[in-house]
């Protein structure tokens, strides 16, 4: 072979391997430019929540609890039943020493009509526990369900009374997200 084919060949396959590799970190961009697009799952965007004070006596906070409260028996529980969604949360009021009450992001592992076990998604502030740690408590200390169905993000009450308090560009991003309530 002469030795400008031999050259020829030779570039060729450099040229090739470096497409392959411009190709391979063009996909590896686009995927991390995805991950940065796609919403990430509740449980991953929970767990880094910072804790927001609330009055008990905040009323607009007190009717978006009761209002999931009412609406879990139909709207969460229905969901589940029917298999329409993914990634389920509730939110449960969990009694501190002090008789403060923390609400955190658990995720179900069972429930019946006088008892949710639960895992926690966030770590606790007020009371002792860790992410991953299993909770149990009543349907009665419910204040928020979440489960996400065809990219949108349904209950979410408490969130939705906390979008006025949240940077523009994260309320802008979480509006875009969060489904009609039921």
């Amino acid at each position: 072979m002469p030795h400008w084919a031999a050259r020829s060949s030779r570039a060729a396959r450099l040229l090739s391997l470096a497409r392959k590799r411009l190709a391979m970190s063009t996909l590896r961009i686009l995927a991390a430019c995805l991950c940065l697009l796609v919403p990430v799952a509740p449980q991953a965007v929970q767990a880094g929540d910072p804790v927001v004070g609330y009055s008990t006596s905040d009323a607009q906070m007190n009717a978006a609890m009761a209002a999931a409260r009412e609406s879990y028996p139909s709207a969460f529980l229905g969901a589940i039943r029917a298999r329409e969604g993914e990634d389920f949360l509730l939110k449960a009021g969990i009694d501190t020493p002090g008789n403060g009450r923390e609400h955190i992001w658990t995720a179900p592992i069972s429930i019946s009509s006088t008892e949710i076990t639960a895992e926690l998604v966030n770590e606790p502030v007020y009371f002792e526990g860790h992410v991953g740690d299993e909770i149990t408590f009543a349907p009665e200390q419910i204040s928020d369900w979440s489960y996400r169905r065809d990219g949108k993000l349904h209950g979410n009450y408490t969130t939705r009374v906390m979008l006025p308090e949240l940077p523009q560009d994260e309320a802008a991003r979480l509006r875009a997200i969060l489904a009609p309530l039921p």
